[in-house]
């Protein structure tokens, strides 16, 4: 008989955010490629390459194994939405009625501080 072990374990602030930067490295490394082989001002031919193809395989790998569906939500957004400040509000419930918390996730620590308040709702393995 086969005895298996759950074993938890969250992603740490360490890790989460050498990952999030090594990914936008190689995002800002095949934009600057790309415009240099086309002479365009905006990416176009590298992201239909199979390797680049590979590395979005593995973003999804390493969302869809540490975070819930809205925790990826809100780390899609950090990387891919094309917006000066990325400020979000938020509503909590206390005691004393409803509270809008507004957040800014204009760097990866300030992401990684948004998903850490409410662990269970974003995280996977807590």
């Amino acid at each position: 008989m086969e005895v298996y072990l759950e074993v938890k374990n969250m992603i740490t602030k360490e890790e989460f955010c050498k990952f999030i930067e090594s990914y936008q490295e190689f995002q800002d490394g095949i934009d600057k490629f790309d415009m240099a082989i086309t002479g365009k001002n905006y990416s176009t031919i590298l992201f239909e390459t199979k390797w680049y193809g590979a590395v979005g395989k593995m973003l999804d790998a390493f969302l869809d194994s540490h975070f819930t569906e809205e925790g990826v939500d809100w780390i899609c957004y950090y990387l891919f939405e094309d917006i000066k400040d990325k400020i979000v509000t938020v509503e909590y419930e206390d005691l004393f009625g409803t509270k809008e918390i507004e957040f800014h996730l204009n760097n990866v620590n300030e992401l990684w501080d948004f998903l850490i308040i409410d662990k269970k709702v974003y995280f996977k393995n807590v």
